[in-house]
């Protein structure tokens, strides 16, 4: 991939000033693991400040699906620190007190929506700081293949409560009602995007079977394989604009069938399995009962509603003379095809074509009125809504609350740009459905009409699974009790310990009863703590939609939310994963720090995305600006003592085979830390690298020998001068190899160093084990001329 080499700066300008303040984010960097059961990832956030006065920033962004917040480690010139997880009133107490003494403060909080703020507090005039933060989140599965989305940028949202206006030309923004969404920040949204921060991704896939095609509707791609079950995907430009998701498309050879088993660190078993709906049988024929909802609201100007209109039509197609249907369009306000359901005969298909062509995009999405308006016309005989929608609504917990009241199944085809899949995937999920997510650039219509051919009697119903010689096996989250063509079945689970024995699944098809038997085994798998993760995701992002979610009213209402809270809080302390109720939070104690000097607060903007009109939300041009920030009280408490380097914990294990692993030490005391995936190392390694651009090291040989192993493992992960995503960090190991830091080697030595200068400089890649190299060049163990002779020879080699 090649490297995001220039920094691009938005430049807002000072309101009280009048000037502009050259402060950007200036790149967002993707990368991690994406597997059929869900992704660990890290994302990297560049933030740079060329003001006078020390800045507070702010970045706000949303969770894909089934995410949830690990941890996240900010580094700067001499230091690089953990976060702690701590409830958020703690979180947000030691953050404040920071910001007062002057320490640089990071806090990362979550609100409702999956909406995340990342404050950054104190960065000084001139300063760098690089936040790595890790996540887990989930993919679209298919029978045959995933779909993952990741947001690179936040689509603005309707809510009836919020306002939108106009700033100035090209300039959005929306102010939420504070007692519904707290002190949520949200940016001012750019209609051009092309001056904001530059993104780029680079990330592994792993199949349990081989790859048959990777690819990707939203950026150009580099893929290339590592094996038939694995391959890597990169960014094919040197950089990308925020103006829409990273979709990417992973296609299997055969259905993705079987079991992935390991020990997690909490010393239980833990298992996620996968069963096709194939295994299940076919759709039984019969009559449909279904109602089409479309979302006409203004936010689906343009491409995206005259798509929706082409997959309503499509899916006609499919109707025959006894299957019954309607349709709703709904912005502010339902209009009705029928008010009841009608027979599929061609008279009323051309009829419903007709209604389509007055349907055009308007006003806001009372997403909710649509389905519920859906579910009075299926009525007591029940029935199946497909649903068309981008999804941009806020306050979606009030929403999946009346889904879940309405006694309805909800099969969602998503459009859009930027991501509201983790609202859509819980509205289907939550429902009993099956959701797809595509980009306003796809083509809509065939994916319309397998989701429809999908839907109507699943497969199979009333799913039970049942174990087999597991002890101590616990089943969650529930798994779903229908499956639908195209779309697996899942199960999570765990046992408390290694286990051989079976899964057991029955169902009901035809009025008949079937039985399917899977056996597992769970043994010694680092794959373990992955998957312990991924659940403890999903088991948190499903409890969060639920708050505030009680369908009771009153005293007994406000009991059963406090009780999903304190679960909310239980579920973020035994997964170490943060919630609504968990933020993490690091402070950094630096020399020269300044108790007092409050930091003026600047919010990263993003940029519309792709695809979305923005006069559909901010048509007021010339309209005062509002106020965007929520009073946040300053809060006194324990300050937080920096936690040092230690680097990162390597955990993102494969799928298929095990990633090497070495030692490398802390920067403070030489200890060794393990780590694993070449990911987590070249994390690692950037952040270590120093500010002549060498790696650090007791002597200059040390540090010479350190970058030299640095350097050929990051162009052996294909990171080099011209390509990949780390281009930059490459630059500045071959200026320092080229510098007078050679001065005090040998002839021979320096020879050395100069043909390696020249030979990456042409991308060439360099044969060895350069992870060993590097732990035992910074165990400070091996210094000698074997470690110069390993180099010559892979130089001849």
């Amino acid at each position: 991939m090649n490297t995001l080499t220039e920094v691009v700066g938005f430049e807002p300008v000072n309101a009280q000033t009048g000037k502009e303040i050259k402060l950007s984010m200036q790149r967002l960097l993707l990368v991690g693991k994406v597997l059929p059961v869900g992704a660990r990832l890290v994302v990297q956030h560049t933030f740079s400040s060329q003001e006078n006065e020390p800045l507070e920033v702010i970045y706000s962004f949303p969770l894909p699906r089934d995410a949830a917040l690990r941890r996240f480690r900010v580094t700067g010139k001499g230091f690089s620190v953990h976060s702690q997880l701590k409830p958020v009133e703690e979180a947000v107490k030691a953050y404040e007190e920071g910001i007062e003494k002057g320490h640089l403060s990071t806090l990362v909080r979550q609100y409702r929506d999956g909406m995340v703020n990342l404050n950054l507090g104190n960065l000084r005039p001139k300063e760098t700081i690089t936040v790595y933060l890790e996540l887990l989140a989930g993919v679209e599965l298919h029978d045959r293949g995933f779909r993952f989305r990741f947001p690179f940028t936040l689509a603005p949202g309707y809510h009836s409560r919020a306002r939108s206006v106009a700033v100035d030309a090209g300039t959005g923004e929306i102010e939420l009602s504070e007692d519904q969404f707290g002190d949520l920040i949200l940016p001012q949204f750019k209609e051009d995007s092309s001056q904001l921060h530059q993104v780029g991704f680079d990330l592994s896939i792993y199949l349990p079977t081989a790859i048959a095609e990777v690819g990707s509707p939203s950026h150009g791609i580099r893929f290339s394989m590592g094996g038939l079950q694995r391959g890597r995907v990169t960014l094919a430009e040197d950089h990308d604009l925020p103006n829409r998701d990273l979709v990417l498309d992973v296609k299997a050879k055969e259905n993705l069938l079987g079991v992935v088993t390991g020990m997690g660190k909490d010393g239980k078993g833990h298992f996620v399995a996968i069963l096709p709906s194939e295994s299940f049988g076919k759709r039984p024929d019969g009559p449909r009962r279904i109602v089409f909802v479309v979302d006409r609201s203004g936010s689906m100007g343009g491409a995206p509603i005259d798509q929706a209109k082409k997959a309503i039509e499509a899916c006609l197609g499919a109707l025959s003379g006894t299957d019954q249907f309607s349709l709703v369009a709904f912005d502010n306000h339902i209009e009705s095809f029928r008010q009841n359901l009608v027979s599929g005969t061609m008279e009323s298909r051309e009829a419903l074509r007709n209604f389509l062509q007055g349907i055009d995009a308007r006003g806001g999405t009372e997403l909710a009125a649509g389905f519920m308006a859906a579910a009075r016309m299926l009525g007591r005989e029940g029935g199946d809504v497909m649903l068309v929608t981008d999804g941009q609504v806020m306050g979606t917990e009030d929403i999946l609350k009346k889904a879940r009241s309405a006694g309805i199944r909800i099969h969602i085809l998503g459009i859009g740009s930027a991501s509201q899949d983790r609202f859509l995937s819980l509205l289907a999920q939550q429902t009993g459905g099956v959701s797809r997510f595509l980009t306003p650039r796809e083509r809509i219509d065939l994916p319309a009409v397998e989701l429809f051919a999908s839907i109507g009697k699943p497969i199979a119903a009333s799913i039970q699974v049942k174990t087999e010689k597991l002890p101590g096996v616990v089943i969650l989250p529930e798994p779903q009790s229908a499956v639908f063509a195209g779309t697996p079945l899942v199960v999570y689970g765990e046992t408390e310990g290694q286990a051989e024995g079976a899964l057991r699944f029955e169902w009901t098809a035809d009025q008949e009863k079937h039985c399917l038997v899977e056996p597992l085994q769970i043994k010694q798998d680092s794959i373990g703590e992955t998957l312990r993760l991924i659940r403890g995701a999903k088991l948190i992002t499903d409890t969060e939609s639920r708050v505030p979610g009680s369908e009771v009213p009153g005293a007994a209402g406000k009991r059963q939310e406090d009780r999903l809270l304190k679960r909310l809080e239980a579920l973020s302390q035994t997964y170490g994963l943060a919630s609504r109720q968990m933020a993490l939070v690091a402070v950094v104690e630096r020399e020269g720090d300044k108790p007092g000097q409050l930091p003026e607060t600047r919010i990263v903007p993003v940029g519309i995305p792709q695809d979305v009109s923005f006069g559909s939300y901010f048509a007021d041009q010339g309209a005062m600006p509002m106020r965007m920030l929520g009073s946040v009280k300053a809060m006194r408490g324990v300050r937080l003592a920096a936690l040092g380097s230690a680097s990162l914990d390597a955990e993102l294990m494969s799928l298929v085979g095990s990633a090497q692993r070495i030692a490398y030490p802390k920067k403070s005391n030489g200890a060794t830390k393990g780590f694993g995936g070449a990911e987590d190392l070249l994390l690692e390694l950037a952040a270590r690298i120093e500010s002549d651009g060498g790696m650090p090291g007791t002597n200059d040989e040390q540090r010479v020998l350190s970058t030299l192993g640095a350097l050929f493992f990051f162009v052996a992960e294909g990171h080099t001068s011209q390509a990949g995503a780390f281009r930059t960090h490459v630059q500045r190991m071959i200026a320092f190899l080229q510098s007078d830091i050679t001065k005090h080697l040998t002839a021979d030595k320096e020879m050395i160093v100069r043909r390696v200068c020249k030979e990456v400089s042409i991308d060439r890649m360099i044969p060895g084990d350069w992870a060993l190299f590097i732990g035992e060049v910074s165990s400070g163990q091996s210094l000698d001329s074997a470690m110069w002779n390993k180099i010559e020879l892979a130089l001849t080699n």
